[in-house]
């Protein structure tokens, strides 16, 4: 099992995966349209039709580490998420 991270280690670890993600776009787009993909230290770990399964999957088999998912799609979503304290 992966070693807990502190709140800004785990943000800093999110944001380099994402970075990986819009690296690898171009290539994913080929070949995983539709697709959720996964990635865990800067690679490709795993990916499925079903978020879901993907995740519960790549649980399993790496336990509580922080991994990255993303849907490979021609225009990508953006969310936005507020903040808790700003939400009340």
């Amino acid at each position: 099992m992966g070693k807990k991270l502190s709140s800004e280690q785990y943000g800093k670890r999110l944001a380099g995966e994402e970075i990986a993600f819009r690296q690898q776009r171009p290539r994913l787009m080929k070949r995983l349209v539709g697709q959720y993909v996964a990635f865990y230290r800067g690679r490709l770990i795993g990916h499925d039709k079903d978020d879901e399964v993907l995740v519960l999957r790549l649980f399993s088999k790496l336990g509580g580490v922080a991994f990255y998912i993303a849907p490979v799609e021609e225009t990508p979503r953006v969310w936005e998420v507020p903040s808790p304290e700003l939400a009340s």
